[in-house]
């Protein structure tokens, strides 16, 4: 009986470590519409959110391109539809991106690049970002702090297409690179629907941050970085591991307990 309390124990942790790994890497945002014959709402899904509701999607910094060292950007999270989840969009809607300004409050920040400051422990309106759009963008988007240097905050992601959906990447890239400071910084946004591609918003989802890590220890910028955002922290893969063996000990010795 004792092999096989331990036995279930042991396969139960990696499940645990799986769910708590997907926690910490919430993926690709995916966006449709309410319903495909009259859409009414753009949703987000969410997985993760801030105590104010907001979702909030994760990404690291990294050096993508081989031969451009030093570098660093992310083109993680993508953008897509999900028909699982009954996820959609229209043939030839277009989605679009925004960036939301500073005329857009939140309690744990305002618009425009958020950067955390592992040193003071607080968001400021500070750091250069850049967003990269594709060639039908209206141009990319370069940011400094809580003003535009140059670009439209509105990205074109991408249209539905013959099957409704889309799928397709924006490039967040990092300005400064090797001279700007190590910590997380974050952008407030919202996706827009174009109905019929002329430039106006017909639907508008509700708003969400993405939140890069540069540079920060993995858990360091979950319990700390994330938090100051509004996110709770979640346990690190191996002190969940230690909980659960703490807890098979506990469960074997009052079974030995009773058994006497």
């Amino acid at each position: 009986m004792k092999f096989r309390f331990l036995s279930l124990i042991a396969a139960a942790v990696p499940c645990l470590l799986a769910t708590n790994a997907f926690a910490q890497h919430a993926g690709d945002v995916e966006v449709g519409y309410d319903s495909l014959a009259t859409p009414s709402s753009l949703i987000v899904e969410v997985i993760e959110s801030t105590s104010e509701g907001i979702a909030l999607f994760e990404a690291d910094f990294e050096e993508l391109d081989p031969f451009n060292a030093g570098d660093f950007s992310a083109d993680e999270p993508g953008f897509n539809t999900n028909p699982g989840e009954g996820l959609l969009v229209n043939t030839g809607d277009q989605i679009w991106l925004n960036v939301l300004d500073a005329s857009v409050e939140s309690s744990f920040g305002v618009g425009y690049v958020n950067y955390f400051n592992p040193t003071t422990n607080m968001l400021e309106n500070s750091g250069r970002m850049s967003v990269l759009g594709n060639s039908t963008s209206v141009g990319d988007l370069f940011l400094n702090g809580g003003s535009i240097e140059s670009g439209s905050t509105r990205q074109f992601i991408d249209a539905g297409d013959a099957d409704q959906e889309i799928h397709d990447h924006v490039v967040f890239d990092l300005l400064d690179d090797a001279s700007a400071p190590i910590g997380a910084y974050g952008l407030l946004m919202e996706l827009e629907s174009d109905f019929d591609a002329d430039g106006t918003a017909e639907l508008v989802s509700d708003k969400f941050w993405l939140v890069f890590n540069y540079g920060m220890d993995e858990g360091d910028f979950d319990d700390r970085a994330l938090a100051s955002f509004g996110l709770s922290s979640v346990p690190e893969p191996g002190s969940l591991a230690f909980l659960m063996l703490g807890a098979a000990a506990i469960g074997l010795k009052r079974r030995r307990n009773a058994a006497c």
